[in-house]
């Protein structure tokens, strides 16, 4: 663990000497050992918590998201402005974890079908999109365990993983495979604002442009730039979104399975 002279709040580029030492190393299994023992203990108190006191956690959570969305991109732009004189683009509420704001606020305070489809992401897209970046957290790349700006992240995607999950347990939601069609719909229907976003601008939000840090789908994604087949590289991208998608359901119908089995 990075024992450098830092304070907390400290900005990544102001905490010297560190280079990522924590990523991929001891923290970071830390950080995944105590989140899943913790999981296990909130989602197995809770199973039988009725359908209104779910709803009220997930607003909460929901508005929690948000606020601290907001104070952790302020933190960060100050430092930004003062360091390069304008604002990163890169910390836009854009990118597929971010949906998570969007995803619960619409399930928090809407109903009828816009409610399934925000409801269906939740269980699909936020549980896969949390699990996959805690698995690999990249803010420890940038920041030690024991900084703000790691903890935004370990919290963060922590929650996306922990409410998908808890909807699912408390049987908030019917877990069928209907769930992961409207969960990538939703997620197909804000892919259509972002995509001209990641080639007008060059970004990469959702990695639909380049197709960032996953391997093998990297690589792809680069050789079809280098001929001029770009424009392909959004349909790899939605592919793998919509296989992905698959897996909450296939490992709750695998649970469900066993659970007959063992009765």
């Amino acid at each position: 663990m990075f024992r450098g002279e830092y304070n907390f709040f400290d900005y990544k580029y102001n905490i010297i000497g560190y280079n990522g030492q924590d990523f991929g190393n001891f923290p970071q299994y830390l950080y995944l050992i105590i989140s899943f023992i913790l999981m296990i203990i909130i989602l197995f108190t809770l199973r039988n918590l009725r359908k209104e006191k779910v709803h009220n956690i997930l607003k909460i959570t929901s508005i929690f998201l948000v606020l601290f969305y907001i104070i952790k991109t302020t933190w960060e732009s100050i430092y930004d402005i003062k360091l390069s004189g304008s604002f990163n683009t890169g910390l836009l509420p854009f990118d597929t974890c971010s949906l998570i704001m969007i995803a619960g606020l619409i399930s928090s305070f809407s109903k009828g079908k816009i409610k399934e489809y925000s409801d269906s992401w939740l269980v699909t897209g936020g549980i896969i999109g949390g699990f996959a970046t805690m698995i690999v957290l990249n803010a420890f790349k940038y920041y030690p365990f024991l900084s703000f700006g790691a903890f935004y992240s370990m919290i963060w995607h922590f929650l996306m993983v922990f409410i998908g999950l808890l909807l699912i347990i408390t049987k908030y939601i019917d877990m069928n495979y209907k769930v992961v069609i409207k969960g990538f719909i939703f997620q197909f229907m804000f892919s259509l604002i972002i995509i001209p976003i990641d080639f007008i601008f060059n970004m990469d939000f959702m990695m639909y442009k380049n197709l960032g840090g996953i391997p093998l789908f990297e690589n792809i994604a680069t050789y079809l730039t280098s001929i001029g087949l770009s424009i392909l590289n959004p349909l790899l991208m939605l592919t793998l979104y919509f296989i992905v998608f698959h897996i909450p359901y296939l490992i709750y119908m695998m649970c469900k399975r066993f659970n007959k089995i063992l009765k």
